[in-house]
């Protein structure tokens, strides 16, 4: 091989590799600072962190996977991405052991739904949960993304 074609080839892959940077830069992620992995925390407690990269379109909501087929409940209201966030997290007196946080990106239309129905059903559950339960669309989690997740423990009750 040729000095000169062997540059072109180092250029070549020099330059590849610096695309695929940037685009991993640029993806989209989310970090939990608190609750970090394994930290007991009381059963109302304020989640932080911080999403990146996010697309314009898209809010972030907080989810958590509850019961025994791990329904995502949305456990925090849709804010605004690509900035730092605090959301009041709050669990069942039962709840117990391990849970699960996840950041997940949300498109807007669909964020407004999931904030709507949050809102109804919280009104239902405080209300005494009277009438039925307001009804969640599975499908709306179908276009959403999980930016990340964190695994904890709640204190003893």
């Amino acid at each position: 091989m040729q000095a000169g074609s062997l540059v072109i080839l180092l250029v070549c892959l020099a330059w590849a590799g610096m695309a695929s940077a940037a685009e991993d830069k640029e993806k989209p992620e989310g970090k939990i600072r608190s609750p970090r992995a394994g930290e007991e925390v009381e059963h109302a407690f304020t989640a932080k962190g911080r999403t990146r990269n996010v697309p314009d379109g898209y809010l972030v909501i907080l989810f958590r996977p509850v019961g025994e087929d791990d329904f995502l409940y949305p456990c925090s209201a849709a804010f605004k991405a690509n900035r730092s966030f605090s959301e009041k997290i709050y669990h069942e007196k039962t709840d117990e052991g391990a849970c699960v946080l996840q950041v997940r990106m949300v498109p807007e239309k669909i964020a407004e739904k999931i904030t709507a129905w949050r809102a109804e059903h919280s009104k239902w559950y405080q209300g005494g949960k009277k009438g039925p339960q307001p009804g969640f669309t599975i499908a709306w989690l179908e276009s959403t993304k999980r930016l990340t997740e964190v695994e904890y423990k709640l204190e003893k009750y």
